[in-house]
């Protein structure tokens, strides 16, 4: 049995009521979930589930995917769909399959990394305008609430005039209010994609809907040796967009 993906159909939803399907070594997992699994570079929510039943509260550290159906399509990344959610705890518990809880989200670290998810996309429609062909280059990616990075195999280092015109150019993008859309492969739901201007990437990841809402964007540069470079996008927190994050179940 997969878990329902709630995410996909809102992901502002912070909590909802799941029911218990299976205990893992690793954690639980439920008909249904908000939480979104590690993935793509991006790391898995985290949170609390509350027994309803009585109340009790287990802290979430970590949600992670497993099982699912392999989809290979001709103009798409090979990726599982139809996956289950585990929602990973500390202590091992005793659980009766068919309990109800409430599934509840860090709702600060989603939207912040909502948010570092499409700064991270916003640099690299930069950056590809700028060095095309270097999306080819990626050769690792982390997105968190703190930051979000893509390293790259190339043989060159970013200069400081070249980071700056990366943030610049995102700043021009931001300052237009361009909509972000997210649209699902017309052969497959779970196969999703990431739209801002004319720039399309596949992604399946947790997104804002408008540049405006990466306002105070940073672009940084590492050198992590002599022919990789790490580039690192920074928000800050921002209110109005987490306020879309309210205590809503519809």
């Amino acid at each position: 049995m997969k878990t329902e993906k709630i995410y996909y159909k809102n992901q502002f939803q912070t909590f909802c009521e799941a029911v218990l399907i299976e205990k893992t070594e690793n954690g639980l997992i439920f008909d249904k979930s908000v939480a979104y699994p590690e993935g793509g570079g991006q790391i898995g929510d985290v949170g609390v589930l509350i027994r309803c039943k009585d109340g009790f509260q287990i802290p979430f550290y970590n949600t992670t995917k497993i099982k699912g159906r392999n989809l290979f399509l001709s103009d798409f990344p090979s990726i599982k769909v139809e996956n289950q959610i585990v929602h990973h705890i500390e202590s091992n518990y005793e659980f009766q399959k068919e309990e109800k809880f409430l599934i509840k989200l860090d709702s600060v670290k989603r939207a912040q990394t909502t948010l570092h998810h499409s700064g991270l996309h916003l640099a690299l429609m930069v950056l590809e305008d700028m060095f095309p062909g270097i999306d080819k280059k990626i050769a690792g990616a982390k997105i968190t609430d703190k930051y979000g990075r893509l390293d790259f195999s190339i043989e060159f280092k970013f200069s400081p005039e070249q980071i700056a015109n990366i943030e610049s150019r995102c700043n021009e993008y931001i300052d237009k209010n361009i909509p972000i859309n997210i649209f699902s492969h017309p052969e497959e739901n779970e196969a999703l994609y990431w739209k801002c201007d004319s720039y399309i990437v596949p992604c399946g990841g947790t997104h804002c809907e408008n540049t405006k809402d990466l306002v105070g964007i940073k672009i940084k540069r590492k050198s992590i040796g002599k022919t990789s470079e790490r580039l690192i996008v920074e928000l800050p927190f921002n209110e109005e967009f987490f306020n879309l994050y309210g205590d809503s179940n519809d």
